[in-house]
């Protein structure tokens, strides 16, 4: 995914990170798309875990890329979909 590609390298590190595709889901026209850092998805190793990423949201009709906010990841941890 290129929006968290190039966002990931905004954040001052150059670790890489991965959407974690068995936690994705569509909702409201939007493809939800978790993501964390490689080294704890692949290894384990939990000294690499983000902490507070929020989700990136796919519009289906334009594409367009944004992060979710926190009003939107408390809906849907209440719908249990997070």
């Amino acid at each position: 995914m290129e929006f968290l590609a190039e966002e990931s390298k905004t954040w001052g590190s150059s670790s890489p990170v991965r959407i974690i595709p068995e936690y994705c889901f569509v909702d409201a026209g939007q493809f939800i798309a978790p993501y964390d850092h490689v080294g704890y998805l692949d290894h384990g190793n939990e000294d690499m875990q983000l902490g507070g990423n929020l989700p990136v949201a796919v519009d289906l009709a334009t594409g367009s890329c944004r992060f979710t906010d926190w009003d939107e990841v408390d809906d849907f941890a209440e719908r249990d979909l997070l």
